[in-house]
Formats: structure tokens, C-alpha cells, sequence
């Protein structure tokens, strides 16, 4: 007997009013990520816990979607999309729930890390879902609109974040996280049939080992994953260290710093939407170069306007709009330039690359708790060093690919 989670596919027309569902699913990891960022003030007062620990909330979720990026495609590939896409979501629904419930720092960072983790099942087999149900040039187009969901989880997540803390406590987050899962579990459920159809090669987890073999003797994978990983991290240095700044020397609400985070959100979508208006034109080099030069500029004029007593949140988060703005230029023109090392192995590039970026950004999301005081001046210096490693790396990105 055919059960539902193993149907077959439909035809590609019939499944066109899943598009929304593909973006939901898709958002579903940066909504759990950013919707708690505003509330750890917050969790720290509960717990009379020091920032350090507070911080592995998110930074250990971080390291749950960088193992995740590896082992989630490989196992699509062998079981099928559908079961390993609802299985991450059934995990994510349940830890929110613990998350919401949990009664120690300790089964918060448990909660988190699961919670993250599952998410990021639908971040990754979203797009590959889109690849098996279009051709090539179909697929960049609806990619488009189911990375728009990514883009816009973090728009609004703190806002909503930080109302409810405000409103509530900072447990309505998860329970907020919760309800939106649960919707988009049961909505997937029925309308989600199973797209790959070439399931079931056993080899495919050995393949993904053997690919990782050749890549890591790539130079260009290198620059490319080491670019986007450190201006990558000079915006997990900020969102790691953001909410303390806010609340202990901004004297911010949760409310007023989910408003301002939105300016760093915006700037990340005007500088997707340049990228994809004129990185054709352009070239990778330049579009990557230019955004790692913004960041780096914008980090330093931070620490310079510190220096000088210049310290409030139109200052910094006005800076950062800017600052986003650099990691949606590199962020489109590293990862096309990642798949296209060898595009025989676009997907574990793809998968490996986001694996070492996600590390990384976890390790400054976690370090900048050690470097927190009564200034932003350490969080500013820490994220300037980032930026200054990856314009390093942006000079060395090959030219012949523009």
C-alpha cells in the first residue's frame, strides 16, 4: 500500500501552488535563528547565567546547521526529499516546544541546537526540491522566489522577537516558533509529494566523501569559501554581540532593537537584488571585491566613530545597514563562484563550502561574549579584523571567471 510519504511524484504543473510551501520551508531555519536573538538579555536574567553560556544558544545552533548542510542532501539523494524534509521538521517543532518549556540554560542550549538543526533540513532541500521539479533555466527562477523567504525570516524575526518579549517574556518567541512550524509541517504533510525521483543509490554518502577528497585540493574553493566565511562572520560578530550592546549600553527595548535590526536585514536585500542586477555585467571579482571593501570600510568607520565617544544605535545599526549591504554582494557572486569550481560537484561544494562558513561564523558569534564590556568598541574591532581577512581573500579570486 502507498503511504503518504511515499507517493510519487506528480506532475511538475500540479505542483506549482507549492511554491509557497517551498518558500515557508526555506524560512523556517533563519526564523528560529533571528526571532530569538533580541530575547537573550532576557534568557541571561532568568538563568543568572554569564553571556558566555547564553551565547552557545545560538552559536551551537550554528554548528547544528553546518553538520546538517553535509548529511541532509546525501540522505535526500538515498530516501527521498519528502521523509527527510518532514522528519527535520518534526524535530524543529518539537524542540521549540522544549525550548519553550525549558526550565535550565542547559536544556535551552539542548533545545536550540536541535531546533536550528531541524530547520535547516527545509533551508537545504528546498532549493533541492526546486532543481529536481524545473529545468535549468526555470529553476534560477524560482530559486529567486524561495530565497526570498530566507531573506525575509531575518527582516522580521527580531521584530516579532522582540515584541513578544516585551509584550510577554521571552519564551512566546518558541511558542510563536512553534505554531509556525506546526503549520508548516501539516502543510507540507499533505502538499509536498516526493520529487526525486533517482532515490536510493547507497553510494551516495561515499560519493559526498570522495567529492570532499577533490575539493579540498581546490584553491579557488578555498578563496571563495574563505571570502564568504569571514564577511559572513563580521555579521555573526554583530548578531552575537548586538543584543547586549542594545540592551546594556544602548538601553534599548527588545522592540526598539528588532526595529533597528531591520536596517541590517534591508541592506542585505538591496545588495541581493544589485548582485542580481548587475553581477552578470560586472563580474564575480569585482561584485565580490567591492562587497568586501563596504564591509571592511563601514566595520572600521565603526571603531573610528567609538574612539571618539560616538556611541549610539542610529550610529551603529545606520553603519551596518551598510555593512549588510557588502554581504549580499559577495554572498550570491562566492556561492556561484563555489559551484563552479567543478560543476560535477556543484552540490557537495555547495554543501561543504556552507558547512566551513557556518563554523566559522559560530566561532566569532561565540567569541565576541568573551569581548563584551561597556563599549562596542571590542564587538566593532573583532568585526573589522574579519572584514579585513576577507577583503585578503577577495583579491585573490580568480578574474578569468567574470
Amino acid at each position: 500500500m502507498t503511504t503518504a510519504v511515499d507517493r510519487p511524484p506528480a506532475p511538475s504543473g500540479a505542483l506549482s501552488p507549492s511554491l509557497a510551501i517551498l518558500v515557508a520551508v526555506t524560512a523556517i531555519n533563519p526564523l528560529a535563528l533571528n526571532i530569538y536573538v533580541p530575547s537573550m538579555p532576557s534568557v541571561q536574567d532568568t538563568f543568572a547565567a554569564p553571556a558566555s553560556i547564553v551565547q552557545l544558544t545560538l552559536s551551537l545552533g550554528l554548528v547544528g546547521t553546518a553538520l546538517i548542510q553535509i548529511v541532509v542532501g546525501p540522505m535526500s539523494d538515498q530516501f527521498g526529499r519528502r521523509p527527510v524534509l518532514l522528519t527535520g521538521l518534526v524535530f524543529a517543532l518539537i524542540a521549540s516546544v522544549y525550548c519553550a518549556v525549558a526550565g535550565s540554560i542547559e536544556g535551552l542550549i539542548i533545545g536550540r541546537i536541535i531546533q536550528i538543526a531541524g530547520g535547516a533540513a527545509g533551508l537545504v532541500l528546498g532549493r533541492a526540491i526546486v532543481r529536481d521539479l524545473h529545468e535549468p533555466k526555470d529553476a534560477a527562477s524560482m530559486l529567486g522566489y524561495v530565497t526570498m523567504g530566507m531573506a525575509m525570516a531575518p527582516m522580521v524575526a527580531p521584530t516579532i522577537g522582540g515584541m513578544l518579549d516585551d509584550f510577554f517574556n521571552w519564551r512566546a518567541g518558541f511558542v510563536f516558533s512553534s505554531v509556525i512550524t506546526a503549520i508548516v509541517l501539516v502543510a507540507s504533510w499533505y502538499t509536498l509529494p516526493e520529487t526525486n525521483v533517482n532515490r536510493g543509490s547507497a553510494s551516495s554518502l561515499g560519493a559526498f566523501g570522495r567529492d570532499v577528497r577533490e575539493l579540498v585540493t581546490m584553491r579557488t574553493f578555498w578563496i571563495y569559501t574563505m571570502t564568504i566565511s569571514f564577511v559572513g562572520a563580521t555579521f555573526f560578530a554583530f548578531v552575537g554581540g548586538a543584543p547586549y550592546v542594545g540592551d546594556h549600553i544602548f538601553g534599548l527595548s527588545k522592540t526598539q532593537y528588532g526595529l533597528f535590526f531591520m536596517l541590517v536585514a534591508i541592506g542585505y536585500a538591496v545588495g541581493n537584488y544589485i548582485s542580481g542586477r548587475f553581477a552578470s555585467r560586472a563580474g564575480l571579482f569585482r561584485m565580490i571585491l567591492l562587497g568586501s571593501l563596504l564591509t571592511a570600510i563601514f566595520c572600521f568607520a565603526i571603531v573610528l566613530l567609538s574612539l571618539i565617544g560616538i556611541e549610539n544605535a542610529p550610529m551603529l545599526f545606520g553603519a551596518m545597514f551598510f555593512v549588510g549591504l557588502g554581504n549580499g554582494l559577495v554572498f550570491p557572486s562566492c556561492i556561484a563562484g563555489v559551484v563552479s569550481v567543478n560543476p560535477r560537484l556543484a552540490g557537495s561544494a555547495s554543501g561543504l563550502s556552507g558547512c566551513i562558513m557556518m563554523g566559522i561564523n559560530a566561532a566569532f558569534s561565540y567569541f565576541v561574549a568573551f569581548l563584551l564590556s561597556d563599549s562596542l568598541l571590542p564587538m566593532a574591532l573583532l568585526m573589522t579584523a574579519s572584514a579585513v581577512v576577507a577583503v585578503g581573500f577577495s583579491l585573490l579570486v580568480p578574474r578569468s571567471v567574470d
